[in-house]
């Protein structure tokens, strides 16, 4: 249920979004004068400032005010970040964000906004928001991706590449991801991926950015092109920066040339032939990829007049120039002349004669060095290995190993990978079909418990719900604990303890404590094991007794175990669970108060008149504040 501080200021903001600004105001004063020590007041009047009246002074003002009526008023702190973000006032902006981080620890707009202040200055100062960000709204594409991004340009490509798959399964036709993930895609060889991808960043935002992965990424439909450009990539893989088409042909030239110098100690006719032959491939390669771009250009082109704008200058231009530039250059003709193979009576009087073609070497070496200059500088600084002792790196490396390994049904590695005392029970738990579809499509944000001697990783699916907690010992899979993993009363009693630690350590997100806690009281109760012992320390004292009176009902118990489809609200005073089945059964209200349940209310559940109008009443609030 909604606070009324939160109704008022949220009526006001329409009000002001509308244009209403003269009537806002009235009201925000309104507040103020009958309430002039409640922060709310205050509050609407900061909100009138900054987005009606655009005074920024103002606004931070009444900011000022709300927090010292409440410190912890995050929609305050949040305010105070809108109205200095962009301003050029780094220090009044990072201020807001301390705050926001301090009193609302659990908000991921506030590490968020403190990555892109650092991202300018150092990405591994600023990689650690961007990540606590992506765990704390795991459902935002554009933290995930962020994140991803970010992970990328340290040389984390492994990891970069999980957070972008799971961001695009969050919004598959974002922008920025898309684009990214098909520049990557196609930097790291995996060309069909980038034509697609590219198509798709096309036709989510027609613009030149856009036009131009097609046009980087279309002629790779060439298997002659395709192969000219990977063997190119090979030679360039250990350059940063980015690397383009025109890079890796250079790649794929001085690469083969430096392996065909040793063909000039068997002749000067080898060793020409096979630097014509590399310099040719290049040269029909580029023909070929600029006859692709020319005719993908009418492809690229909307009907509509704007598009035609963009598309032109982006892919039309170069073609041109390109094939002026790629005609076989007269040296090759030269180097056909038959002198250059000269008769067998002349070979033999001139057996010492040193080949000059042999200065080609520190030509090539220095042209290898400057290419390698040819690098985006903006990581310098940065070691690519100095990310691996980031806290839980290595254990994620080794579940996202099993997974994907289960995934394309291939043999587990189990020496380094899993522990070999837990490789049966793994074996055994991978023999149960909906397990092993769980652990197959199952994901890590990196949130990480380390326990001396033993770690542990929070596991959850693509839509950010907790499915089970891993935990390993030397780097390697030691166990797994969830709801359906290791139902013995120890294995629950450690579940329940984990994710405990996990809430004071990391601050789960909200709802997963309470989700996680009604799982393991609906599987302890569809048991067929009448200690429940362990479950009912997830219930409140008052409530145990009731409670399994209530499950001693046939029906009700059925109706409960039925209901796990879970929607999440928090009212400030409690917590509840919105709980439905998969047959449009009426509705069930979980209530939780410090995590543990406290009170059920389901249709016809109670003979109380009381319990059932408060029934209706709370499924009215939760059903209304779902729908906002």
């Amino acid at each position: 249920m909604i606070s009324t501080r939160v109704m008022k200021f949220e009526a006001l903001m329409k009000l002001v979004d509308n244009g209403e600004l003269e009537e806002a105001r009235e009201i925000a004063q309104s507040y103020v004068e009958a309430q002039p020590r409640n922060f709310v007041g205050y509050l609407c009047l900061a909100y009138v400032a900054f987005a009606g009246d655009k005074d920024k002074v103002a606004a931070e003002a009444y900011v000022e005010e709300t927090l010292r009526h409440d410190p912890r008023c995050e929609e305050a702190m949040r305010l105070g970040v809108m109205i200095w973000t962009g301003s050029g006032n780094v220090a009044k902006e990072k201020y807001y964000i301390e705050q926001g981080m301090r009193y609302a620890s659990r908000e991921a707009f506030y590490p968020y906004r403190m990555g892109i202040l650092l991202e300018a200055q150092s990405l591994t100062e600023a990689a650690p928001y961007f990540e606590k960000a992506a765990g704390l709204d795991a459902r935002n594409a554009d933290y995930v991706g962020k994140y991803s991004n970010v992970m990328y340009q340290l040389g984390k490509k492994k990891v970069a590449r999980d957070y972008m798959q799971r961001a695009l399964g969050l919004d598959p036709n974002h922008t920025e991801n898309v684009r990214n993930f098909a520049q990557w895609s196609f930097e790291d060889g995996h060309f069909k991926m980038a034509r697609d991808l590219s198509e798709r960043a096309l036709k989510t935002k027609h613009d030149a950015e856009s036009a131009r992965l097609v046009r980087q990424a279309a002629p790779t439909s060439n298997w002659l092109v395709a192969r000219v450009l990977r063997i190119g990539l090979l030679f360039i893989a250990p350059f940063k920066g980015r690397k383009t088409s025109a890079k890796m042909m250079l790649g794929f030239v001085l690469g083969l040339w430096i392996l065909c110098i040793p063909l000039f100690f068997i002749s000067n006719l080898v060793g020409i032939i096979g630097v014509t032959v590399v310099l040719a491939l290049v040269v029909v390669a580029g023909l070929i990829s600029n006859g692709i771009r020319a005719k993908r250009q009418l492809g690229v082109e909307a009907p509509e007049a704007p598009v035609k704008q963009v598309a032109k200058p982006v892919i039309q231009a170069p073609p041109a120039k390109k094939v002026t530039e790629t005609k076989p250059p007269k040296p090759i003709t030269r180097e056909q002349n038959r002198e250059v193979n000269p008769p067998l009576a002349k070979k033999a009087t001139q057996p010492t004669k040193i080949n000059p073609k042999v200065f080609i070497v520190p030509a090539i070496i220095l042209a290898v060095i400057g290419f390698g200059l040819m690098e985006d500088n903006s990581a310098d600084d940065y070691d690519s290995y100095s990310y691996n002792d980031m806290s839980g790196a290595e254990e994620a490396d080794h579940f996202f190993t099993i997974r994907n390994s289960l995934e394309n049904e291939e043999d587990i590695a189990q020496d380094g990978v899993i522990d070999d005392s837990f490789y049966p029970v793994f074996e055994k738990l991978m023999s149960q079909p909906k397990l092993k579809e769980q652990f197959s499509s199952a994901y890590t944000t990196g949130e990480y418990l380390d326990d001396s001697e033993l770690q542990y990783l929070k596991i959850e699916d693509y839509s950010g719900d907790l499915l089970f907690l891993t935990e390993f010992k030397d780097y390697k899979l030691h166990g797994i604990y969830g709801t359906g993993w290791d139902d013995t009363e120890a294995g629950k009693a450690r579940y329940t303890e984990l994710l405990q630690a996990f809430e004071e350590e990391l601050g789960i997100s909200d709802g997963v404590l309470e989700e996680a806690h009604m799982k393991l009281i609906q599987a302890s109760f569809a048991s067929n094991n009448n200690n429940h012992a362990v479950a009912l320390t997830m219930v409140g004292e008052d409530f145990q007794d009731t409670f399994t009176d209530m499950m001693n009902d046939d029906a009700v118990k059925n109706q409960f175990i039925a209901s796990t489809n879970f929607v999440f609200i928090d009212d400030s005073d409690y917590q509840y669970l919105k709980m439905t089945d998969n047959n449009d059964g009426e509705p069930l209200i979980a209530q939780f108060e410090d995590k543990n349940l406290v009170y059920m209310y389901g249709a016809d559940w109670s003979e109380d008149d009381e319990d059932q109008a408060r029934y209706e009443e709370i499924l009215s609030d939760l059903d209304w504040e779902d729908s906002l």
